[in-house]
């Protein structure tokens, strides 16, 4: 035996093998398609996008409540000054050194603008809304997609056991051959022949796990799973009969989908928002009337360094020469304030400069550049762009329930056909097979015969995963749960 033969009788044989005991693996690595979906859920980038926006949108609605409160901000300022500045004791230019320092706390209301902050929590609001729906389009996108490979994965499963039993028969039926072809019974070429039919099948059966390691890596790449990681699916146990195609009504189903569909919901929302996005604009128009407030002090380290002028509490005035006579000479006297200075402490500076302002402010917009009306009417064109996304949504919606719909049909159409050619394939695969081991028929009759049931079941298989996908989509657009 060449090198070449061992290893692929040796690759062969693991496939075989694997294909009997894959049950007996770990429970860990069988996944059904709903903990398959739920990991996806949970590690899909693109549903942790959705998340971030929507988080986002929550932040912006809780600010755009907040603006109903009034703004509160301090300020503080200490600086030195050198060279000419203002003395605020006496109001006059000073080349004095001094350090000045400056405090205040405002407030400021909004009382009127045109309803700008209300209308921009709806607005906000709607996107909140938009923004949910959105996320579960997201997770919509994601379960459709992990049901589309995992009914691939258990469709190449089940042609990969096809091709298992393929294989099987015909090297049950090469034994048989042996013995009769030992026996006399039979020429040797008949043993030769099914030899070389036996290395075709466990080609096919090669090819066949190909094919279905592939497709497990598609719904690994799917669920974020890395690709080393063991995954193994369950094969539920599905019937199909008549009854299935009861529901398959295009224009009942669309209805449901219309009002149920996350996409069609965030197109609504979008819509709403825009909407009231006109009416933010348009507050631009109205004047806007605010409510001031603030309290204020400051502190001159000229005034506590020379101390407080005042007049003297004890001797208020006094009497001093305040010119002379001219003809005379003779002095001019007169009672004057006593002026003193006194300590004035930070704390005493601080107390007596405290301030209090209350004002009202009201702005009349009556020419801003058309500003407010460019704002309008865009705002207006952003709103009759989202209602045409919306009824493009809705015809996308459309046309994919006919479509779906009329794919089911089409898909159970097949399936029957396919059902019956299996039907028919076996009861003649089953005639020759006995002719040809009673020698009335040659080996190209018994291999057409093989590969006609072969070929039969894998179209039946196709046939039957491709209607249950199609009906898993119009239960998926009815709100159904999907299940396999």
């Amino acid at each position: 035996m060449s090198k070449f033969k061992t290893i692929t009788t040796l690759t062969f044989m693991a496939l075989v093998a694997f294909g009997n005991f894959a049950a007996f693996g770990q429970s860990d690595s069988l996944w059904t398609v709903q903990r398959c979906i739920n990991y996806a859920l949970e590690h899909n980038l693109s549903v942790q996008n959705q998340e971030l926006l929507l988080e986002n949108n929550r932040v912006n609605l809780g600010q755009s409540k907040l603006e109903r409160l009034p703004t509160l901000n301090a300020s503080a300022n200490y600086g030195y000054n050198w060279g000419r500045s203002i003395n605020p004791e006496t109001n006059l230019v000073t080349l004095d050194q001094q350090a000045n320092g400056f405090g205040s706390l405002n407030a400021s209301w909004l009382i009127f603008n045109g309803g700008n902050v209300l209308n921009t929590i709806r607005q906000n609001k709607a996107l909140l809304s938009s923004g949910e729906n959105d996320l579960e389009k997201a997770k919509n996108d994601v379960i459709l997609n992990i049901i589309t490979f995992y009914t691939n994965v258990i469709f190449n499963k089940e042609l990969l056991a096809n091709a298992q039993l393929q294989y099987k028969s015909t090297k049950s039926q090469l034994e048989r051959t042996e013995k009769q072809v030992e026996a006399g019974a039979l020429p040797k070429s008949s043993a030769l022949d099914l030899q070389a039919q036996l290395a075709s099948n466990e080609l096919n059966v090669i090819n066949a796990d190909n094919t279905l390691q592939v497709s497990l890596l598609q719904l690994k790449q799917a669920m974020l799973l890395p690709g080393t990681s063991t995954l193994d699916v369950i094969i539920p146990e599905i019937e199909l009969d008549s009854s299935m195609l009861a529901d398959i009504n295009a224009e009942i189903i669309y209805e449901t989908a219309e009002s149920t569909m996350p996409e069609i919901k965030s197109a609504d929302g979008q819509v709403e928002a825009a909407d009231i996005a006109i009416a933010v604009a348009k507050s631009n128009y109205y004047p806007s009337l605010r409510l001031n407030a603030g309290i204020s002090t400051n502190y001159s380290s000229l005034i506590a360094d020379k101390g407080r002028l005042g007049i003297d509490s004890n001797t208020p005035t006094i009497i001093e020469q305040i010119g002379v006579v001219q003809t005379t000479n003779d002095p001019v006297i007169a009672s004057v304030p006593n002026y003193i200075r006194s300590p004035y402490s930070t704390t005493d500076q601080l107390t007596d400069n405290f301030g209090q302002s209350v004002s009202l402010s009201l702005s009349i917009p009556i020419f801003n550049n058309y500003r407010a009306n460019a704002a309008v009417q865009r705002a207006k064109i952003t709103r009759d762009r989202a209602t045409v996304q919306a009824q493009q949504q809705r015809q996308i919606l459309r046309q994919t329930i006919e479509t779906a719909s009329n794919d089911a049909l089409s898909s159970a159409k097949a399936y029957v056909s396919s059902y019956k050619r299996v039907e028919a394939q076996e009861e003649s695969f089953r005639a020759t097979k006995q002719r040809y081991e009673n020698g009335a028929a040659n080996y190209t009759e018994y291999q057409v015969a093989e590969n006609n049931l072969f070929q039969a079941k894998s179209d039946l298989l196709r046939a039957k995963y491709n209607f249950i996908f199609k009906l898993k989509i119009l239960d998926f657009y009815q709100g159904k749960p999907i299940e396999l």
